[in-house]
């Protein structure tokens, strides 16, 4: 029983979860960053910080090389900046690899391979890569690897990765791998409404009429239900944004000095943005980033 509940949440989720090998190949036009706008400019200094020993831009020209968005559709090209992001240990490129290998696109598939990169990239801390691995020991139903998976949705949780937010919800209100916890999963719901994931608001609903059944609760019943009644409105000009926020990525791993191949003093290759210490922005596309597009989305 136990296994079917958790066969049952997983797919439930799978919306959520990693992209398929075909996810490049078959991205539509208004999902591309670059289709009615000029993101030349960014995309070429881009290719310079990458160039200087940038992980997170490498990454990023790798995706748009992959999927034509802005520059030149290029397998070669996008395996050579991914195989240099992945030299500089970053995060994002060493997941991206890692699921590259395990769909066998663009690369030959190699399994082994692309599960070491998996467990790098959650040594490293990266939000996705927490959320694909505890999606693994889940679907390996194993008692004994149930803590672990837990813990890495928590972490995921912790950068509010919406898939692991999502997943972790359900788990906690189900009790499945986890004592049930139904408060929990209602605020985890809740943040993902306010959020915009309108994908959590049947649940929120659910779990809130669960709650009702218990006047103890009848607080936290309230603000959920006022919740339940917001409409959350964006209003963007999404290639204007998403280009405006490739310009903002540009200018905050230039500011690091890192990356600056006119000094000497200040260009430390092989040290990315997230390991620098420093103010600088890193971008963290969530487990569903197959583009440029979703990945400036973080948290979609």
């Amino acid at each position: 029983m136990k296994a079917l509940l958790l066969a049952a949440l997983l797919c439930s989720t799978a919306s959520l979860t990693l992209y398929s090998n075909t996810s490049y190949a078959s991205a539509a036009d208004n999902d591309r960053v670059c289709a009615d706008t000029d993101c030349s400019k960014e995309l070429r200094r881009l290719i310079r910080l990458a160039r200087s020993g940038s992980g997170d831009a490498a990454a990023l020209v790798a995706m748009a090389h992959a999927t034509g968005d802005g520059l030149e559709q290029s397998n070669e090209q996008a395996i050579r900046y991914l195989r240099m992001g992945v030299r500089q240990r970053n995060a994002m490129a060493v997941f991206l690899m890692s699921d590259w290998l395990r769909n066998g696109f663009m690369l030959e598939q190699d399994l082994a391979e692309s599960q070491r990169l998996l467990d790098l990239a959650v040594d490293l801390k990266y939000a996705p890569a927490q959320y694909a691995k505890a999606v693994q020991l889940l679907q390996a139903e194993q008692d004994d690897q149930l803590p672990e998976a837990i813990n890495l949705l928590e972490l995921a949780t912790e950068q509010r990765l919406a898939s692991a937010m999502l997943l972790l919800a359900q788990l906690k209100q189900h009790g499945a791998g986890v004592e049930q916890d139904l408060p929990g999963a209602a605020e985890l719901y809740r943040k993902l409404v306010l959020a915009g994931q309108v994908s959590a608001r049947p649940y929120l609903q659910e779990v809130t009429a669960l709650l009702a059944a218990d006047q103890q609760h009848q607080t936290l019943v309230d603000e959920l239900r006022q919740v339940e009644n917001i409409e959350v409105i964006r209003v963007t000009g999404q290639a204007l944004q998403a280009n405006n926020m490739l310009e903002g990525i540009v200018r905050r791993l230039t500011a690091t000095g890192q990356y600056d191949s006119r000094s000497v003093g200040s260009r430390i290759r092989g040290v990315s943005c997230d390991q620098s210490g420093s103010n600088c922005g890193v971008i963290r596309p969530d487990s569903s980033s197959g583009s440029i597009s979703e990945a400036l989305a973080g948290g979609k």
